[in-house]
Order: C-alpha cells, then structure tokens, then sequence
C-alpha cells in the first residue's frame, strides 16, 4: 500500500455501519469551508439575519407544516355529533388506516 492511499483511507470520515449506511464520525470535516458551518464565538442570535435567501427558504420550508394553533378544532365535537352513524364508521375506519399506516412508515425510516 502506498503511502498516499494509506493517507486517502485515514482521512475517510465516514463508514458503513452494520445495515451497510453511511455513518460520518467527523460531522465538522469541511466546515471551514461552509459559512453557515463555521463557528462564531461572538454571534448568540439568528437576528439580524445574515443570509437572507437561506432565511427565506428555511422560512417557505417550515411554512409547509401546519400547527394545531392555526385550526379552529373547537366545534369538531359538535360537527361529529351531527354525523350519521354510516358516516362516523367511514371516518373513523379511515383515520385508523391513516394513523396504522403512518406507523408503518415511521418504523421504516
């Protein structure tokens, strides 16, 4: 083994755990060359933003998720009270196959 690969394989910072996935040992390796990596010991604030086009794609990305805050929940009781008991064993069998399959997905990630 030359002495440039021997300096190749020691400068690897990542391998491949026992599912054959990547794992990365040195999650710093490059970061002097990413601003957004680079540590600043005087910045303890996200304001004054300073990179404004990553700001606004971190801000569409998360715009993208709801919250609970923003639907208005508190008549749901009211309007499932007035459904027909054909139409609460729909919803229901239907949320029930959304919330088994949304397991199945989480235990596959």
């Amino acid at each position: 083994m030359s002495t440039t690969t021997k300096k190749k394989s020691s400068q690897k910072t990542s391998q491949l755990n026992e599912n054959g996935f990547k794992e990365h040992t040195d999650r710093r390796s490059g970061s002097e060359d990413e601003p957004l990596l680079r540590e600043n010991p005087r910045r303890f604030v996200v304001f004054p933003i300073q990179y404004p086009d990553i700001w606004k794609m971190y801000k569409q990305a998360q715009a993208s998720f709801w919250t609970v805050e923003e639907v208005d929940l508190s008549k749901d009781l009211a309007h499932w009270d007035c459904l027909r008991s054909g139409e609460k064993h729909f919803i229901s069998h239907v949320l029930a196959f959304f919330a088994a399959s949304d397991g199945i997905v989480n235990e596959n990630l």
